[in-house]
């Protein structure tokens, strides 16, 4: 592989006591050609992730970086950017751990003409039994893995948990926007500025894959996604607005909208989905949460 850069990995923390230290580890033994720094984001944990990290920080490969309060993923991403100065920058969940290969096969794909931002692909990881949650966040149908490994991936499926871009993009494009500070659409707001001057040079890559070490309910995540429907999802309409459309915007308070999304079809999915699991059963469930939280404003 001739093309070798500098890399940056940068890791936000919250409250991961339970796997950060195989996270980090698994970035540490890394098989890669030339130098790699990580940067830690403790971002307001309260509990022992903090002692966790500092652990970590006599290794001259990686910096602690510490924000008294919780200020999100945005704000911890651009702390991790503006301390680093790798060519690439990675940008990894801190639940996630990763094969000795996962730069190298970010690399691969960067190192390709035009490419400058790669998405790899999040599993359960092997030693567990997947509840209803992971067989809808996992399935094949969903996000970058429907589009495949040929084609340029659009900004609604460009996420950044498991994530690789050259660093000359923000030459070109602003970070992290800091206003979206609550669950959700940080990084599909990165993701649209982004697309919008690459539109040709994002991808996805299986074999770049980090396995996922956070166990949560279908409820949980619909609660989540209700969340955001009531916060971040408003304010990328409102920004993006000739994005509407792709964003699902046009549900909101349309008539096909409250035909789609209310009591009655709800109703007669969620009896459906306990009789037998379906994908597009949860789907719609997902994307009702949404529309019901932007509803509520």
């Amino acid at each position: 592989m001739n093309y070798c850069p500098t890399v940056d990995v940068i890791i936000p923390c919250y409250n991961v006591e339970h796997i950060v230290e195989k996270c980090v580890n698994s970035i540490i033994a890394q098989k890669y050609g030339n130098t790699v720094k990580i940067y830690l984001i403790n971002d307001g944990s309260t509990d022992n992730t903090a002692n966790i990290l500092e652990s970590f920080a006599n290794n001259t490969n990686i910096t602690v970086i510490l924000h008294e309060q919780n200020r999100g993923l945005s704000t911890a991403r651009n702390s991790g950017i503006n301390a680093g100065r790798g060519e690439v920058i990675c940008f990894l969940d801190s639940d996630m751990v990763v094969k000795q290969n996962w730069i190298e096969s970010h690399i691969l794909v960067l190192s390709e003409k035009g490419i400058v931002g790669v998405i790899g692909d999040i599993k359960l990881p092997e030693t567990e039994v997947a509840n209803p949650l992971d067989k809808y966040l996992y399935d094949k149908r969903r996000g970058a893995r429907q589009i495949g490994e040929k084609g340029p991936i659009k900004f609604a499926y460009f996420l950044f948990s498991n994530t690789s871009i050259k660093r000359i993009v923000f030459q070109k494009i602003d970070s992290f926007d800091e206003i979206l500070s609550s669950y959700g659409g940080e990084d599909t707001d990165l993701a649209i500025r982004l697309w919008e001057v690459y539109p040709e040079s994002l991808r996805f890559t299986s074999k770049a894959v980090s396995e996922h070490h956070s166990k949560q309910e279908f409820s949980e995540f619909c609660n989540s996604m209700y969340d955001y429907g009531m916060t971040n999802f408003l304010i990328l309409i409102k920004k993006y607005p000739q994005y509407k459309n792709d964003l699902g915007g046009q549900y909101i308070n349309s008539i096909s909208g409250y035909v789609i999304f209310n009591p009655i079809t709800r109703f007669v999915v969620n009896i459906l989905g306990s009789m037998k699991e379906n994908y597009w059963l949860k789907r719609y469930l997902v994307a009702d949460s949404v529309i019901r939280g932007a509803r509520r404003v």
